[in-house]
């Protein structure tokens, strides 16, 4: 009884400010309705948006890993003596020397012959290991230069491009992962008063295992 009173009361004696009442509510709560699932879709837009991008970035990881290992696994360990060691420095002074030896106008050449065969015999880097750390994926080693080596800034530019991996060399094997730790330039002048740096450098290296 009571709420055929009330819908009497409302229907009768009040209808048209119930009936505006209604005419407002009703498109007002269709609209927060509309506003509430458009907001629903969004953030289920955006966390679809997040999780694609999340497995794209998963993706390229693993490419990137996957491109990594095929290029150092199984590293070849004996890389720095047969890759690195054998890098020659001073060329072009070295074909100089050469020359300037053979000329007949040249008389006093014993400071030309020292100098030349100090580039050819004791000019060459060389290095020791010294901390090892060995897991079950990887060995990483500190590798110490034995003994300064002089360079031009061709030969250095070159140099540091083989270590850091921007200059493949032809048929190179599987490489370690190589660093420079510590590197130490000097610019001097020979005493054929040529112009070369003279450098230093230890190198992290990172031999990874077969599983």
């Amino acid at each position: 009884m009571f709420f055929e009173k009330i819908g009497h009361l409302f229907f009768t004696k009040i209808r048209f400010p119930f009936s505006l009442l209604l005419l407002v509510i009703c498109p007002l709560f269709s609209t927060l309705y509309l506003l509430h699932q458009m907001e629903t879709i969004e953030t289920q837009q955006e966390r679809y948006t997040l999780a694609a991008k999340k497995a794209k970035a998963a993706f390229a990881r693993k490419e990137r890993k996957e491109r990594f290992l095929a290029k150092h696994l199984p590293s070849d360990s004996y890389f720095l003596d047969t890759e690195i060691a054998s890098f020659s420095f001073l060329q072009r002074e070295r074909d100089s020397l050469q020359k300037w030896i053979l000329h007949p106008a040249i008389s006093q050449k014993n400071s030309m012959k020292e100098r030349l065969q100090f580039l050819e015999e004791r000019n060459r880097i060389s290095f020791v290991e010294e901390a090892t750390n060995l897991s079950s994926t990887c060995k990483e080693t500190i590798e110490k230069q034995r003994h300064p080596v002089e360079m031009d800034a061709k030969d250095l530019q070159t140099f540091l491009s083989l270590i850091e991996e921007t200059i493949p060399r032809e048929n190179e094997k599987k490489r370690p992962q190589l660093l420079v730790h510590r590197f130490s330039l000097h610019k001097k002048e020979t005493p054929l008063h040529n112009e070369v740096f003279e450098v230093s450098m230890d190198l992290f290296k990172r031999e990874f295992l077969t599983p």
